[in-house]
């Protein structure tokens, strides 16, 4: 099945060659086409029992395989484009269905992907909040001597810091490996890339990037929400040749709803820990297990060892409903990481936070502290 899954990612791939049309168009289109071989196929189970008083016996048992094939191959290209861990998707949802109507559990569940974000990512662009204004801005005056500056973001997700950010770049590199969120980001494109303006996406991890060219060099190096993520010591290494010498890295993130303090926030954890256990997950099937040293002191050992730190406080509003994306969005509470539980979890979470909802306004408040630390060469 494995192989099949890789033909069918080869096929969409060639496809997307052939097309001029957007993403978002693609994927549409794709799904209607299955209605048309759904179509395609009935036509030809009418004509082989010979139905059709006009043409009679048309077609063959072989056509009705032929064209039920046709059926199966197009919808697997419709969720490899809607999904691109699109063979876990179809095995969690094949096991779902097996135990279900079956109730054979003899045969193992293929592993879900080793991406911790797997299936995040149309909540990570819609439920994630972006660069708080004061941060962009400040990132901007970091290069504000620098003609058409390049702008390399680690860690990119689907597209935060270049989106508030890339019309001040002439070059803007976005390196992410997840395959989910990579697809997401290449919606923004066509906002991202204004005249004279080069925006590139690499699906690779940070210590894994190559410089486009041998004389490319980032005058801002962005890592937001992500450091921990990263291979610190060696992406920071990496960064001194990869980098101008009045290079800034600014390594960037808030509190996420796990380690939130706010009274709401605390009692979603522990709602999340009676479901998935005392540890912070980190994807399906993983543990999380964070960096034991303060960013400041890793940035300050490091050849970017000049470091300013800025602090913006930022209060956010959300509706319960809001906060259910946002852990759809996470590593630790996503759905892929609830897998069968998720929708008794979600039920219980809603009714948790409709408890803990302001009374006047429905709204649940967050009050968090985006903290940038801009590192430089001394």
């Amino acid at each position: 099945m494995e192989h099949a899954w890789e033909l069918v990612r080869r096929l969409t791939e060639r496809l997307d060659d052939h097309s001029t049309l957007p993403a978002e168009q693609r994927r549409i289109l794709q799904i209607l086409k299955i209605s048309e071989e759904a179509g395609e196929a009935a036509e030809a189970v009418i004509g082989a029992m010979g139905q059709n008083p006009r043409k009679g016996f048309s077609h063959t048992w072989d056509d009705v395989q032929a064209e039920v094939c046709d059926v199966i191959i197009t919808g697997m290209v419709a969720l490899n484009r809607l999904a691109p861990d699109a063979a876990d998707v179809f095995a969690r949802h094949l096991a779902r269905i097996v135990e279900r109507d079956i109730g054979d559990r003899s045969r193992p569940v293929p592993a879900p992907s080793p991406s911790p974000f797997a299936g995040a990512a149309p909540f990570y662009r819609r439920y994630r909040s972006g660069l708080p204004a004061p941060a962009a801005a400040l990132l901007a005056r970091s290069v504000a001597d620098v003609d058409a500056p390049t702008l390399l973001d680690l860690g990119s997700g689907t597209g935060q810091v270049p989106l508030a950010l890339h019309a001040v770049f002439g070059q803007v590199d976005m390196v992410e490996p997840d395959a989910g969120m990579v697809a997401d980001a290449e919606r923004l494109l066509p906002y991202l890339q204004g005249p004279g303006q080069t925006v590139r996406l690499h699906q690779v991890k940070a210590a894994d990037f190559t410089p486009p060219s041998a004389t490319w060099r980032a005058d801002l190096v962005t890592i937001c929400r992500a450091f921990h993520w990263v291979g610190q010591d060696t992406v920071l290494r990496q960064l001194e040749a990869w980098t101008a010498p009045q290079a800034t890295v600014a390594v960037m993130g808030d509190k996420s709803l796990w380690t939130l303090d706010n009274g709401w926030a605390k009692a979603l954890r522990l709602l999340i820990q009676s479901f998935l256990g005392d540890d912070r997950r980190a994807g399906p099937g993983d543990i999380f297990h964070p960096h034991d040293r303060p960013y400041v002191d890793v940035l300050a050992e490091s050849a970017f060892s000049d470091v300013q730190e800025y602090r913006f406080e930022d209060q956010r509003e959300w509706t319960p409903t809001q906060v259910i994306g946002y852990l759809s969005s996470t590593s630790f509470a996503s759905r892929a990481v609830f897998g069968d539980t998720w929708h008794a979890f979600e039920r219980q979470a809603l009714r948790l936070l409709v408890e803990h909802c302001d009374a006047g306004t429905g709204l649940l408040t967050e009050n968090n502290t985006f903290t940038v630390l801009l590192a430089n060469r001394p």
